[in-house]
């Protein structure tokens, strides 16, 4: 019963709570024992028992005269004897635990002593931050015997070292407690981690581990992810079969408008064919994302400066800012198509484009894209990351396209590590900001 207890995640924390309670317990008994620890051995109790049993014997074999005399010659360093014939010497035995436990240890020793009246009390010592044992032993004809033994108790500390001693007896308690709910949340952390991993179309491993509770959750999670991923794979293959297939109808296609008179209908499906090729290319670099290519070492600036020369090739107002050199580590390809995607989508709704290479800070480095087009209102740029939307209304009609090439620059992006957000541009348009590890 109990080990299927502590199995559960209900039982751990309890565990957790158990060992915090009983870690504080324990510190603060030993800050009580430290705070009143007995500075006497085994041995000195017996030699201060043996001592008062002579010192008795002593007092009653002489005259009262001689019996203080005697007694003070008995003493030694740490133990001073004297007789009186009354004491005003209280016992504090009850209220002392040490004194109790010290009056058994001095019996035990001598015997005789439980026979007789013992008083026990504590004196502040000659020897600052100590306690002396002051003690009366009535004697067989009623007076007493009594001593006194230095540096019998440590003398209680600063109450600043109390404290502090406490606050850190409770930091520490504090610690421990940390370091196990953090090892009771270290499975339920990775599972999270295995999740983000497979919301990327990535198969991560997932350790079935932790409590029962999150075992369970772990071993229905493995289940799903291979049922996700195998349904993702079974679309992806469907939908790049499908793109491939309709490659064939749509050559057919362009040969049977060739041999058309009317040159009017022919271009009309010309363009409707190419927009078809379009959507297609769209479709299938947006499936693929730039996963399946090998990062290697790059000079970014010079990809850059290509991109923008082969743009301005064609007709686009296109130009590079930025540095005549940047080596980096990532996949060409993507990179490209992600840039191109960008230059496509500012070509379609702006005149003039600047493309900008800076680093951002020792790590990372960003490719910013900006345009003088009527841009996109803040409301609406983060649907415009989204595959299949044509924000038309928002930058301006006749924009065509598949609504893929924004989706397709953020998902290859993402795929590397990376960012890209939408902004407002710095010629008055919109502006995209792609932000890719250095390394």
């Amino acid at each position: 019963m109990m080990g299927r207890l502590f199995r559960g995640m209900t039982g751990r924390i309890l565990l957790v709570l158990v060992c915090a309670v009983a870690l504080e317990l324990l510190g603060n008994v030993a800050l009580h024992r430290w705070a009143e620890r007995e500075l006497v051995s085994d041995s000195e109790t017996g030699r201060i028992a043996a001592a008062l049993v002579a010192a008795e014997r002593t007092a009653l074999a002489s005259h009262p005269r001689h019996r203080s005399r005697l007694l003070q010659a008995m003493g030694h360093d740490r133990l001073s004897l004297n007789w009186v014939p009354r004491t005003v010497i209280t016992d504090f035995g009850a209220s002392f635990s040490q004194l109790g436990v010290l009056r058994a240890r001095l019996v035990r020793a001598a015997p005789r002593l439980g026979e007789r009246e013992l008083r026990l009390t504590l004196m502040p010592s000659a020897e600052r931050g100590r306690r002396d044992l002051v003690g009366a032993l009535q004697i067989a004809d009623g007076s007493y015997v009594t001593f006194r033994y230095g540096r019998y108790l440590g003398a209680p500390p600063d109450p600043r070292t109390v404290i502090l001693l406490h606050i850190a007896l409770v930091v520490a308690v504090f610690g421990v407690a940390l370091v196990m709910v953090s090892a009771l949340v270290r499975p339920l952390r990775n599972l999270a981690e295995a999740a983000d991993r497979t919301g990327d179309g990535r198969a991560a491993p997932i350790a079935i581990e932790g409590p029962a509770e999150v075992r369970r959750v772990a071993t229905a999670f493995s289940a799903m992810q291979a049922r996700l991923l195998a349904a993702m794979e079974d679309h992806t293959q469907a939908l790049v079969a499908v793109s491939h297939d309709l490659r064939t109808p749509i050559q057919r296609l362009r040969l049977r408008a060739a041999l058309l008179g009317d040159a009017e209908a022919q271009g009309a499906i010309n363009a409707d064919l190419a927009e078809m090729e379009s959507f297609i290319e769209s479709t299938l670099a947006y499936v693929r994302g730039g996963e399946d290519e090998a990062p290697r070492l790059i000079d970014a600036a010079a990809l850059l400066a290509t991109a923008a020369d082969t743009a301005a090739d064609l007709g686009d107002d296109v130009v590079y800012r930025g540095p005549d050199a940047l080596v980096v580590t990532g996949r060409p390809v993507a990179i490209k198509r992600i840039v191109a995607n960008l230059i496509d989508n500012a070509r379609r709704h702006a005149g003039h484009i600047e493309l900008t290479l800076s680093e951002d800070g020792p790590d990372r480095f960003a490719i910013a894209v900006d345009d003088d087009g009527p841009g996109i209102a803040p409301g609406r740029r983060a649907e415009a990351l989204l595959p299949f939307r044509r924000l038309d209304g928002a930058r301006g009609k006749g924009s065509g396209g598949a609504g893929l090439g924004l989706a397709t620059a953020y998902k290859a992006a993402a795929a590397m590590g990376g960012t890209l957000e939408l902004r407002d541009g710095t010629l008055g348009g919109l502006g995209a900001t792609l932000v890719l590890p250095r390394h």
